[in-house]
């Protein structure tokens, strides 16, 4: 569908004058619309038309110009352009090309995926969790859709660079200082991350009770900054320990990154960063601290941007900055994207007015992807008020509930692979973590997440379960399929065979497996996986709605082996879209 939507869209540009791409394409919600469709409302103010009147316009030029060809039909739906592809050409092309493969990974083919390092340089920032504090809820958002769009940009032909940008400086390791001193606690092997926290929590309760302590705090913050032996150590303590917490659950979430640098990597950029802004003119005092003024995108005021406190200390936004210019100067990236929470945003505004007001004409390529909290009992998690929930405690809760439903499953007659499924820790680990991370990828990022576990590894609703089983089910037929009927595991395609493919439930299955490069695509242009996780949702419903209604095993041989050809396809679009959204897929359910 991608090279068809190219077509349409080469058609569209040449009749209004302008560039129109895929992604700019909609699919219509109704099958029987068309393929994929192209809305003309934003087009009325311009055309001084209403926006049917401008996609009749459009329809009659597609067809009088004849800029298509006839596989591909044009008609008008109200405001929208609707495209539909032949049905006879839908089964010709794009079977081949999801049942092909060059070698690179045989057992999924290379559909949908783009040469490596040919859309340039992206440089990613995602997770940034702040040491001494462990891996709660609220980083998986983060971590997850920073992942996916990892995984989805190599594999659609970008250069990823993945940074994980460690909260590992400011005030808060003056906080534990304070702690250890208050509490009389020394540094040593025994020193634990659960042991931080709690000095943490007690060090902010204790200022709260007398407040004239955030001074030694601050105070504490600004010798680690100078070099201070003592606390240097604890810090350097504090890094060793948070590390190797956070690369356990990274594990289990089978996230990886090209760097892991902290706030405190960018430490001997500061004082150059400063004299720079000295230089150009723009640093202002304001009230003992140095800021510059800032504006947003559209020309607003925004509220200054510090760049160094009045005791000398800088502040995250001045590491942002200097972090911002290392990297172009270093990977020189044609997009750098912050996953980051919302309540970033004006952070990332003066950051980003800083880089403009200094200069940087690739200021523009710096984007910010706010993310929305995660709820229980809509109880705001706060690591300092000591009432978090962390990571590992919802993926246990999620596989204890997991390894329940297994057992229950396990008792029914008509599963009997459930028993020993159901006795597998690593099948219930990885219906665990595939559930949480499908839950949280499948909510648009910008809205707040309601976890109940329940919901989140249903097997019925719309979960991730849901779609590791559609493909366990997928690869049952084929292995039944071999074991009774003879035919291979992985049947070949055959052009032939698969024009024996005409329900209306093929069809429409075809269709849904070939918009998989589109939703590719979608993912990247609004960063969100969350058009990944819809479209697999989407594809496994068009798979269900064929195995009911299309009996894959047959007397006929031929039919047989062309719904085995549309099996596999489904099966490797599955794995494939699972895989890039980090859902991992057990053999068996």
């Amino acid at each position: 569908m991608e090279r068809f939507a190219k077509i349409a869209a080469q058609a569209i540009s040449a009749v209004l004058g302008r560039e129109i791409t895929p992604a700019d394409l909609e699919t219509p919600p109704d099958p029987s619309m068309g393929d994929f469709g192209f809305p003309c409302f934003k087009l009325s103010k311009e055309f001084r038309k209403s926006p049917p009147e401008i996609a009749k316009h459009v329809v009659s030029e597609v067809k009088s110009r004849k800029l298509v060809p006839d596989w591909l039909s044009v008609n008008a739906a109200g405001a929208y352009v609707n495209f539909v592809v032949a049905a006879d050409e839908c089964m010709r092309a794009l079977l081949k090309d999801m049942l092909s493969g060059d070698g690179l990974n045989t057992s999924l083919g290379t559909y949908g995926m783009l040469p490596a390092g040919t859309r340039g340089t992206w440089v990613l920032e995602y997770s940034s969790p702040n040491i001494a504090k462990p891996l709660n809820i609220y980083h998986l958002r983060p971590t997850a859709l920073g992942a996916a769009l990892d995984r989805i940009g190599r594999y659609r032909g970008f250069n990823v660079v993945s940074i994980n940008h460690l909260g590992d400086w400011g005030k808060q390791y003056g906080m534990l200082a304070l702690a250890f001193r208050l509490f009389n606690r020394k540094i040593d092997d025994k020193l634990t991350m659960t042991e931080l926290v709690d000095l943490y929590v007690k060090s902010n309760a204790a200022v709260d009770a007398d407040p004239s302590l955030e001074a030694e705090a601050r105070n504490a913050f600004l010798k680690l900054e100078q070099g201070d032996p003592e606390i240097t150590a604890l810090w350097k303590k504090c890094v060793e320990i948070s590390i190797k917490e956070f690369n356990r659950i990274y594990q289990r979430l089978g996230v990886k990154f090209d760097h892991v640098w902290g706030e405190s990597f960018y430490k001997d950029k500061l004082m150059p960063l400063i004299d720079d802004l000295k230089k150009r003119n723009l640093l202002e005092l304001s009230e003992g601290a140095w800021v510059v003024r800032v504006k947003d995108e559209k020309e607003n005021d925004l509220l200054p941007c510090i760049m160094q406190k009045s005791d000398g200390a800088t502040i995250y936004a001045t590491r942002d900055v200097a972090a911002a210019i290392y990297r172009h100067e270093k990977f020189n990236f044609d997009r750098m994207t912050y996953i980051v929470g919302a309540e970033q945003k004006l952070h990332f505004q003066q950051v980003f007015g800083v880089l403009r007001r200094m200069g940087l004409p690739w200021a523009g390529k710096c984007e910010h992807i706010p993310f929305g909290l995660y709820r229980f009992k809509d109880a705001k998690m706060s690591t300092r008020k000591g009432n978090f929930v962390t990571l590992e405690e919802v993926l246990a809760l999620a596989k204890e509930r997991v390894a329940e439903l297994m057992l229950e499953r396990a008792k029914d007659p008509d599963k009997p692979e459930a028993a020993h499924v159901a006795a597998s820790d690593a099948i219930c680990e990885a219906i665990a973590v595939g559930a949480v991370v499908f839950h949280d990828l499948h909510t648009d990022p910008v809205r707040d997440v309601e976890f109940e576990v329940d919901r989140v590894v249903d097997f019925e609703g719309e979960t991730g379960p849901y779609l590791q089983y559609a493909h366990t089910r997928c690869k049952s037929i084929l292995r039944k399929a071999h074991d009774v009927v003879g035919v291979p595991q992985c049947p070949a395609y055959d052009a032939a065979l698969v024009m024996r493919l005409g329900a209306a439930e093929e069809i429409q299955l075809v269709r849904v497996l070939g918009r998989f490069p589109l939703h590719l695509e979608r993912s990247l242009s609004f960063a969100k996986a969350s058009q990944m996780a819809h479209y697999l949702i989407d594809l496994t419903k068009a798979f269900s709605c064929f195995y009911r209604e299309c009996r894959v095993l047959s007397d006929d041989a031929e039919l047989t082996l062309a719904r085995l050809n549309l099996v596999e396809a489904t099966r490797r679009v599955l794995a494939r879209g699972l895989g890039l959204l980090g859902i991992p897929l057990p053999d068996r359910m």
